[in-house]
């Protein structure tokens, strides 16, 4: 009996424990809900941008160091300094363009230099010498190595990123370096476009050099300062000298192979507008003349659109339009001999004619 009552008692205290513990735990359990419910809830915060990338190293142009390139001390050839290939017939050899003063942008490391001088722009075909890309090559690289001088083009002018580097526009670069076109490089052994510098204590000679399967061209910028050749005849000897011949040279700066007016000519309009309101009955007829340099019929018609922009510009002044014409005689009217440059400069003019 004692034994029974012991078992008895054993089994209910069992069951008074275990409900403790249950509630302890069921209560542990609120608590934590409670503490959850009262904590702040976290609201998702996004991460912040990647700062940008920093500029690849590519996109970073190095300064060209003129001094890097050595000076020669060779005796050098007449301008432009390269000759044309001793087989070529003259009549297919094409002069594109021939200044004594202009301005190019060369290539130079991997920036463009804009450089001013003389300028000289040569073309023929390959299939004028039935020579392939590699011969052009070889034959050019050999006589400006012959000079004396360094290549020092560092990338393609086509090259997208050098594209993008000067304004995004491929023929951008075409007008900028005034090439009609830029071979494309078939290999490295025969590059569609080098660059090439020749330094003498005097100055920098630049040639461009480029070719395709069908052309090969070379321009040559010696550079040099500008000689000012244009000088402003008052509008009172202007006018001494209609009344006497009935006619007057101007001499005015254009841009090469362009009716554009330079701005160092404009002196030349004044005082042509001060001899128009001078003399209000006066008319005059506007002649263009060229040298001899390049094809006659498109030298005719720059002569007359260069006459025509006299025309305007001084029309343009407020003096009637009726008082003014335009004509253009191209090279038929020289004034000196166009074998030398000062005889070449002498006919490049404008004449005022009375009418």
């Amino acid at each position: 009996m004692m034994r029974l009552s012991t078992l008895v008692l054993s089994l209910l205290l069992a069951a008074s424990l275990t409900a403790c513990k249950r509630d302890r735990t069921e209560s542990q359990d609120v608590a934590k809900e409670v503490t959850a419910a009262n904590q702040p809830v976290e609201t998702p915060v996004a991460s912040a941008p990647d700062a940008p990338a920093a500029a690849p190293a590519s996109n970073v142009v190095k300064p060209f160091d003129l001094a890097s390139v050595p000076v020669t001390t060779k005796a050098l050839p007449p301008f432009p300094y390269v000759a044309m290939p001793a087989d070529l017939k003259p009549a297919d050899m094409r002069t594109d363009s021939n200044s004594d003063f202009d301005s190019v942008y060369v290539l130079a490391g991997e920036e463009l230099r804009r450089v001013e001088g003389k300028l000289m722009s040569r073309e023929f075909m390959l299939s004028d010498l039935q020579w392939s890309v590699l011969a052009a090559h070889r034959n050019y690289e050999a006589a400006l190595k012959a000079l004396g001088a360094t290549r020092v083009d560092a990338i393609h002018p086509m090259n997208e990123k050098f594209i993008e580097r000067n304004g995004g526009r491929y023929q951008a670069i075409y007008d900028k370096m005034k090439l009609p076109y830029i071979g494309a490089s078939t290999d490295e052994n025969t590059p569609g476009f080098e660059q090439w510098l020749l330094r003498t204590p005097q100055t920098n000679i630049w040639f461009s050099f480029r070719v395709d399967g069908g052309e090969v061209g070379i321009m040559t910028l010696e550079e040099k300062a500008m000689q000012q050749q244009v000088q402003a005849l008052p509008a009172a000897q202007l006018s001494s000298a209609l009344k006497k011949d009935g006619h007057v040279a101007v001499y005015l700066n254009f841009d090469t192979d362009s009716q554009v007016i330079r701005q160092d000519s404009l002196a030349v309009i004044d005082e042509v507008v001060k001899l128009m309101q001078s003399e209000p009955g006066l008319k005059l007829r506007v002649e263009g003349h060229t040298d001899a340099t390049g094809d006659a019929t498109h030298n005719r018609k720059l002569s007359l659109a260069r006459a025509e922009s006299v025309v305007k510009a001084v029309t343009a002044l407020q003096i009637a339009a009726n008082r003014m014409s335009a004509a253009g005689k191209g090279p038929d009217q020289p004034l000196a001999d166009n074998a030398t440059e000062e005889g070449k400069a002498k006919n490049r003019r404008v004449e005022l004619v009375r009418v």
